[in-house]
């Protein structure tokens, strides 16, 4: 796995509720608003500036709501949407029956947990899946237009219009590191803006989130960050929209560390890379989505934000 330090952040929320049939593949994606737009980055790393209010996951991609995506889209599943760890004793999705009419399953007892074994393809055909409708929907076009070519350069950007789509944004990862790290200092927040750990907080322990740990817990056993997320130190690691400069078109990032790394990969100063393909036990993903109408109006507080971060 190819990693690398750096740092990055900046944000702000609102909560809906969560709901998820695996056998209608019905699904309600919780998320919290993000707004203080015009934001500056966060001066240590020039990450977080997002300049428009938008929607992020409260909690990772659970294996029940993945479930529900695999019952609608993966009855032979051509794009390889299912890994076969997935129902192993490390993974939460079972699968039954044949090429063309496979069924999925959350595997009791780990619905709640997020889902895994997920490549960045995989979930940006999630996200297509949700932009869609759901349902039926296409997986190939909506936030991403998947071709074989664009697969096969593993370049492709998010396509104007958008409803869904994985975490980014110039320069690919400040819709994430906003959501995880940011907090106005007019509103409790470190005095330039920005914490060292996404729980809202310049320390860290495994009562605040789920590292140096063995194995998944269920998205939400700890504590929201400021803006109500969870989960977005350890748990799964998650991909985002950013590309390695050194190695682009071969490596996409990924934020928040996992249930298995030390608290360094946590941190807002830790960035790191894998090949888009990879699918790991400790690999899976949230989503972000335009916001409801009104919320800019009501959510665009904030302003350009910059000052001295307190550091380990």
């Amino acid at each position: 796995m190819s990693m690398k330090s750096f740092t990055s952040v900046a944000a702000c929320v609102a909560l809906t509720g969560l709901a998820v049939s695996t056998a209608s593949a019905s699904i309600t994606i919780p998320t919290v608003t993000i707004g203080n737009i015009r934001n500056a980055a966060d001066p240590l790393t020039g990450f977080g500036a997002v300049n428009y209010v938008y929607n992020i996951g409260t909690t990772e991609v659970t294996n029940a709501q993945y479930a529900a995506f695999l019952n609608a889209k993966a009855a032979t599943d051509t794009h390889k949407l299912y890994n076969t760890f997935m129902g192993t004793d490390v993974g939460g999705i079972r699968r039954s029956g044949s090429a063309g009419s496979y069924t999925y399953s959350a595997i009791p007892g780990r619905e709640n947990n997020p889902v895994n074994f997920v490549s960045f393809w995989d979930a940006t055909r999630f996200a297509n899946w949700l932009h869609n409708g759901q349902g039926n929907g296409d997986t190939e076009t909506g936030a991403y237009t998947l071709t074989p070519g664009s697969i096969s350069a593993k370049s492709i950007t998010r396509n104007a219009g958008w409803q869904w789509a994985l975490p980014g944004q110039a320069p690919g990862q400040d819709e994430w590191y906003k959501a995880a790290y940011h907090q106005p200092a007019a509103q409790g927040g470190d005095s330039d803006h920005f914490w060292l750990y996404p729980t809202s907080s310049n320390t860290i322990n495994t009562s605040q989130a789920n590292f140096n740990s063995t194995g998944l817990r269920p998205v939400g056993s700890f504590a929201p960050n400021f803006y109500g997320t969870f989960d977005m130190g350890g748990n799964v690691a998650e991909w985002t929209e950013g590309a390695d400069n050194t190695f682009r078109n071969f490596m996409a990032n990924f934020r928040g560390g996992s249930a298995v790394s030390s608290q360094n990969a946590l941190a807002a100063d830790f960035e790191a890379y894998d090949i888009t393909d990879r699918e790991d036990q400790f690999l899976g993903f949230r989503v972000v989505q335009v916001p409801t109408p009104g919320a800019a109006a009501v959510l665009g507080l904030g302003g350009l934000l910059a000052a001295r971060r307190r550091r380990r």
